[in-house]
């Protein structure tokens, strides 16, 4: 009887770890993917693609650290949900404007940097048009399972508050 226990637990755990390994090479090929399609959309030289990848991942990084510094903030304050006064919640919307602003700031410095390497006209359409592109891309094909349609329209989701509609992100 405890033989079958430890066979079923020793089971799920490589179960686990099978289905994490395939989640990360799904990450990876929609990221390949991604890089592919603005490489090709942007018509970006190798030399120019070699510089504009970093500064991109290094945007990303920062945003999602600066996001996630706030959501941590917010689920700690959560926890303590009746003891937070008026005062409290005023100082958290004060909070969570600062880091929409940090946010801004950290897109508009990237923006600048991204546009010397590439062109400031490149630097537009990446900001702006691609989003748009990218959704041409999909609308005439057959959206199949593992080609990547349900991660595209989480992300459009996830992304869709943080846009202004003619493009933008704000």
């Amino acid at each position: 009887k405890n033989l079958l226990i430890v066979c079923v637990v020793l089971t799920s755990f490589q179960l686990f770890a099978q289905e994490k390994e395939q989640k990360n090479e799904k990450k990876e090929r929609i990221e390949a993917a991604r890089v592919s399609f603005i490489t090709k959309m942007l018509e970006l030289t190798p030399e120019e693609s070699k510089a504009f990848w970093p500064l991109i991942n290094e945007r990303e990084v920062e945003i999602k650290a600066s996001r996630k510094a706030m959501k941590e903030r917010i689920k700690e304050l959560k926890k303590d949900d009746a003891k937070i006064d008026e005062e409290t919640y005023k100082k958290i919307l004060d909070d969570m404007h600062d880091q929409q602003v940090s946010i801004i700031e950290i897109k508009n410095d990237y923006s600048k940097k991204i546009g010397t390497i590439i062109g400031y006209e490149k630097a537009f359409k990446f900001e702006v048009e691609v989003q748009k592109e990218f959704n041409d891309y999909w609308e005439n094909k057959t959206i199949e399972k593992g080609k990547g349609w349900k991660q595209f329209k989480r992300w459009e989701n996830f992304m869709a508050p943080r846009v202004f509609p003619d493009g933008v992100q704000h």
